[in-house]
């Protein structure tokens, strides 16, 4: 039966990319399935559509992407337009592509205060990332948080520190139980969400100035574009970035801010229901010292929150989001403060904080960088 299985698939596989025989040169600009740029390159040579075919199953979303991700024959084989990574060369004069408060950030009432467990609309931005891994595994290992209907922010580190074997693959999203596929919350099981959206990869982009020193991260910022827009839902929804010059300035410290996720880190995945955390933020100065006897230095373009016993980004992912309530134009919103970057080996150690990436110094990079 397996044999068979593998058999209707390879024949799907013939006649998807079967649908055009235009010939095809090497490293030719062309356009994948999702409308996004890329150069064609032989099939075995593109990991996310070559993880889409070894994986099967195709959605009718799928089917129509990788026939439109053809770029049919050449002396090497078959050939698909992978999509590529790239930065705009015209910048943004106002954040156009970002959602509006009122939009994004939505706030929620009928808080539990105290309590790790989120309820089941809580933080309707946060994504984790699934990936492709050998012998035909999946696995989530990263967080992140969605900003507008094509773009998911997430850490350097969760592209370019896992596994070469690794191939992202998707994005997933309005998750809140990660053990069912009807999720109902936790504190009234008569509440119940959507079924969670799984949204293909079709390009990232890692900061160029991204680097790893004394087990340190810099610069761990990490644009993710979907192959194709999200429907925003009550459980799928996004953050607001902070795009004024006055949210910019504003002091993380001592402010309370929240870290939410599932707790899921390249290594380990922990908790089955999406968690949060309420963490003071630390001055650079502060957290400076913290790190000094690891020789670790912290820069502009970091912050530093947690640093209370047994608190800490533990219970939220990497490339997940710290974040803060704040008033804007008479509303409140959820705005992005951080990414989550790295911390002491012991997670929750008192008196020294987590590392995110500061979202205010990458503004004009994110920006610079998100296209329709």
């Amino acid at each position: 039966m397996a044999n068979i299985s593998r058999l209707s698939v390879s024949s799907l596989l013939l006649l998807l990319l079967a649908a055009a025989n235009q010939a095809a040169n090497v490293y030719d600009n062309c356009s994948d399935g999702a409308g996004v740029r890329g150069i064609c390159v032989p099939l075995k040579s593109c990991d996310p559509i070559s993880a889409l075919l070894r994986r099967g199953g195709f959605t009718n979303d799928e089917r129509e992407y990788l026939v439109k991700s053809n770029c049919g024959t050449n002396e090497d084989g078959r050939m698909v337009c992978c999509p590529l990574p790239r930065m705009l060369k015209a910048r943004f004069s106002s954040p156009a592509s970002l959602p509006p408060v009122g939009v994004c950030g939505k706030a929620t009432g009928d808080r539990i205060v105290g309590g790790d467990i989120a309820q089941l609309d809580d933080y309707p931005w946060l994504a984790r990332i699934q990936y492709y891994k050998p012998n035909r595994r999946f696995g989530f290992h990263c967080g992140g948080v969605l900003i507008n209907e094509r773009y998911v922010l997430s850490a350097a580190h969760c592209i370019q520190s896992v596994p070469s074997s690794w191939t992202l693959y998707k994005i997933r999203l309005g998750e809140y139980d990660t053990v069912t596929d009807t999720d109902c919350s936790f504190y009234d099981e008569k509440d119940c969400a959507d079924t969670q959206k799984d949204y293909l990869i079709a390009s990232f982009y890692i900061h160029e100035d991204y680097f790893q020193e004394n087990g340190a991260d810099y610069n761990d910022i990490a644009l993710i574009r979907l192959a194709v827009p999200v429907t925003f839902t009550p459980f799928i929804q996004p953050i607001c970035l902070p795009t004024t010059q006055d949210q910019q300035k504003a002091a993380t410290a001592p402010a309370r801010m929240i870290v939410a996720g599932w707790g899921q880190t390249e290594t380990k995945s922990a908790s089955q229901y999406k968690m949060y955390l309420d963490i003071p933020g630390w001055s650079n100065d502060q957290c400076k010292e913290a790190f000094s006897s690891v020789s670790v230095d912290i820069i502009d373009t970091q912050l530093c929150a947690g640093g209370e016993k047994g608190k800490d980004s533990c219970r939220g992912d990497s490339g997940g989001p710290l974040m803060k309530l704040e008033q804007l134009g008479g509303q409140s919103a959820w705005f992005l403060k951080g990414i989550v970057s790295f911390g002491t080996e012991k997670c929750g150690t008192e008196n020294v904080p987590g590392v995110y990436t500061r979202i205010s110094e990458f503004m004009d990079w994110i920006l610079e960088n998100i296209d329709e």
